[in-house]
């Protein structure tokens, strides 16, 4: 905890808190965040540390969620055209579900752009490895794909009646905080 006590600049007029939040969420972890506000020419001070934190678990958290309904669209794609496809999906893997519905050619006239879903189901995975475990997202990359393209795929991979809601979700992610527009992910 030494050298990130003495990397945040007004760690001392906030100590309290800090090592409070250190202690239950982990020293490495706020040095990852440390890291970024470094990259970024950002300052190091406990609050837009803790800024930063409470951004990437909103964007976490509303990953999550349009994960989770894309996962679920894509399973219900499969159950109407192949119910015993989707048997054997049903415990399977989000890659898993991905790879069926793209070899399935009769589900081309639905709502999503396959296109989209077929460049971008290696990067939409590793998001959903990333939020599974609970990582941070705002140093996601995944074969040369920053978080910000990989969203822009999932995006692109939901039903268009759900993009904008997407859209104004992940962009919201940043009411109320103080985040450099370096570090904001909009969609």
């Amino acid at each position: 905890m030494h050298k990130l006590k003495d990397r945040i600049i007004d760690y001392d007029a906030n100590k309290e808190e800090a090592d409070r939040w250190l202690n239950l969420k982990g020293i490495a972890k706020y040095e990852q965040f440390a890291d970024i506000l470094d990259e970024n020419n950002i300052e190091i001070t406990w609050k837009n540390i803790d800024d930063l934190v409470r951004y990437d678990k909103r964007l976490l958290i509303n990953i999550f969620k349009y994960l989770s309904f894309c996962e679920d669209y894509l399973r219900e794609l499969i159950w109407n055209i192949n119910k015993a496809s989707y048997n054997k999906l049903e415990r399977g893997y989000l890659n898993d579900v991905i790879e069926e519905v793209l070899e399935n050619e009769s589900l081309l006239t639905t709502k999503i752009d396959f296109d989209s879903l077929k460049s971008g189901r290696d990067a939409i995975n590793s998001l959903r490895n990333r939020v599974s475990h609970n990582k941070i997202m705002l140093n996601f990359n995944s074969n040369s794909l920053d978080l910000k393209q990989a969203l822009i795929h999932l995006r692109n991979s939901l039903p268009k009646d759900y993009q904008n809601g997407f859209i104004n979700d992940i962009n919201n992610c940043v009411k109320g905080l103080n985040i450099s527009e370096s570090v904001r992910i909009c969609v």
